[in-house]
């Protein structure tokens, strides 16, 4: 029992103070502001911290919070867990996305949280986002392979515009197996059908 109550405090103490990290906003005007953002919830786990920050974040100045959503700011910079800082973009004003890649095509990083009938009673799941120059949708990208991170069928579902990255990829040239390797594809998508 009193193992049980010692676990029972240390849990109750995690859920109940917040967590501040380091960081940097770029607002509308282009102007980049160092400040501290708080995380509310002593979230322990890096996926609910990241869900946490995507919506909205809480911007520590002096003894007063304010909360910034997508339409607020361009940007923000955020050091989570000790790593390197992470650069989180406005994506058409409706969340914030972890950046991977920008230049003329964007390539974002998102997590979904999903309501389930079985415990635990979610899921969460990641899904890249492809923005290409001048264009209004945004190309949702779902990791499912098992050798692959992105499948060689979504793949060609998704980059039917550009013959020569379709070619690549129908060929079995590219094999999306992680994170960098799409960063490289995307980069040599870019090259191939956008550079004018």
């Amino acid at each position: 029992m009193k193992h049980l109550l010692i676990l029972f405090l240390i849990i109750n103490s995690t859920i109940s103070f917040s967590q501040t990290y380091d960081a940097q906003i770029v607002n509308n005007n282009n102007d980049t502001i160092n400040t501290k953002i708080l995380i509310k919830g002593g979230m322990i786990f890096k996926n609910n911290k990241i869900l946490s920050i995507q919506e909205k974040i809480t911007v520590l100045s002096g003894n007063s919070q304010k909360d910034y959503y997508p339409k607020d700011i361009k940007s923000f910079r955020i050091r989570l867990d000790g790593k390197k800082s992470q650069t989180y973009d406005n994506v058409d004003n409706l969340l914030f996305a972890e950046r991977l890649y920008s230049n003329k095509i964007k390539l974002y990083y998102k997590l979904v949280r999903k309501e389930t009938n079985r415990s635990p009673y979610f899921v969460i799941y990641r899904v890249f986002l492809v923005k290409k120059p001048n264009d209004e949708k945004i190309v949702d990208l779902y990791p499912n392979g098992f050798s692959r991170l992105i499948t060689q069928d979504e793949m060609l579902k998704k980059f039917t515009d550009c013959k020569i990255s379709f070619d690549k990829i129908k060929n079995d040239e590219i094999k999306i197996r992680n994170e960098d390797i799409l960063v490289e594809f995307i980069t040599d998508y870019e090259k191939n059908c956008f550079n004018n």
